[in-house]
């Protein structure tokens, strides 16, 4: 065997010699070179790009991970935007995939429209048009994150423009909720495994940028603890960065894992240069938002008297803008139907108060006619 694996290589040799066959080689800093000038999509915090290398580059599995008080969650939202947007301003100029992980009877946990729309908009582009270029999946059960796996190997299939694939939560599904046994976890373990693997796998064969986030699990004596769902992920991550909400106030990002950089910490400051200063106060997306459905929604109704209903519903959304900025519901057109329905409760109440008080006054007409007839 040995001998004709010599054999071979001496013809190889020979035939390289006489111009018939060519191997290319490619030096280590080549290879780099081209990484370093390979197109990269924004994060939303110049912090955080400096931290990872210069942004989200495609062909890679991006981990970010923290608690809900980090602002990872607001993080992903912003990769998720700024991958729709062109190459020359920081994206990645295609279309992207959204995986949202999460049991909805425990948690409201959904895609923030109106954030999404507030950063297009402050990027100078149509929400509409940006909007329809994201492909949306939603996971409340493992069963379901597992057969969302198949429908993202079609969707990028079968579009080639795709440039992104976000999940958020990608390991939430698999891991027991605080209070509740956590039975079979060696098997739930490998189910995510094979999910995480499955999408690392065609992201890579089609370079496609591939970006999760989970929460980080319970550990004893670390001070940084390691992402949940197993060490899989951690493995099978490219770059991995932890974000911790600071008591003294903003947020430290830790970069645990880099191909080419060391192990670092950088300082965000919410509200200022970091991932607080992208959120919109509420009375802003209000405004938004009825700007919209009077545009899309009123001037369509047929009947005047429904035109006049819904002007008095934006003064009593006006007026209950405290309330609904309190509110722990997650869109803007859903506290602002919560408060439709609280002031069509209270004509409602108005109303059989009128009714009752009306009843009366009639039965007391009726027993003094009684009296007359007697």
């Amino acid at each position: 065997m040995l001998n004709d694996d010599l054999t071979i290589l001496s013809k190889i040799e020979a035939g390289s010699a006489r111009g018939m066959l060519a191997i290319d080689f490619e030096t280590a800093q080549e290879t780099y070179k081209k990484g370093r000038a390979a197109p990269r999509c924004a994060t939303g915090s110049d912090i955080i790009d400096s931290l990872i290398g210069g942004g989200i580059e495609p062909g890679r599995l991006y981990l970010f991970y923290g608690n809900q008080e980090s602002g990872v969650d607001i993080l992903m939202h912003m990769i998720l935007v700024n991958g729709l947007f062109p190459p020359e301003i920081g994206g990645l100029g295609g279309k992207a995939v959204y995986l949202n992980c999460g049991n909805y009877k425990y948690e409201r946990t959904m895609i923030h429209s109106e954030f999404l729309c507030g950063l297009i908009r402050a990027a100078g582009f149509d929400p509409d048009e940006m909007l329809n270029r994201i492909y949306a999946v939603f996971a409340f059960s493992e069963e379901q994150e597992e057969r969302a796996l198949d429908e993202i190997q079609k969707l990028l299939q079968a579009d080639p423009s795709i440039r992104l694939v976000a999940v958020h939560n990608i390991a939430k599904l698999f891991t027991a909720r605080e209070g509740t046994p956590n039975r079979d976890t060696a098997e739930r373990i490998v189910r995510l495994q094979r999910i995480i693997h499955d999408i690392w796998r065609i992201c890579m064969e089609r370079n496609v940028a591939f970006v999760a986030s989970c929460r980080p699990a319970k550990s004893k004596g670390s001070r940084i603890p390691p992402p949940e769902g197993g060490r899989y992920l951690s493995h099978r991550a490219t770059i991995i960065v932890y974000l911790e909400k600071k008591s003294g106030g903003g947020v430290s990002a830790h970069l645990i894992k880099h191909p080419s950089c060391a192990p670092k910490s950088a300082r965000l400051i919410i509200g200022g240069e970091g991932l607080g200063r992208v959120t919109l106060p509420f009375r802003s997306l209000l405004k938004d938002e009825i700007g919209r459905l009077r545009r899309t929604y009123r001037e369509a109704l047929l009947d005047l008297k429904r035109r006049k209903a819904f002007d008095s519903l934006v003064g009593v959304w006006s007026i209950e803008l405290g309330a609904m900025s309190n509110a722990s519901v997650p869109t803007v057109l859903e506290n602002m139907l919560l408060t439709a329905a609280v002031d069509n409760r209270k004509e409602i109440e108005e109303l059989i108060d009128k009714v009752e008080e009306l009843s009366h006054k009639l039965k007391k007409i009726e027993l003094k006619l009684e009296e007359i007839k007697r």
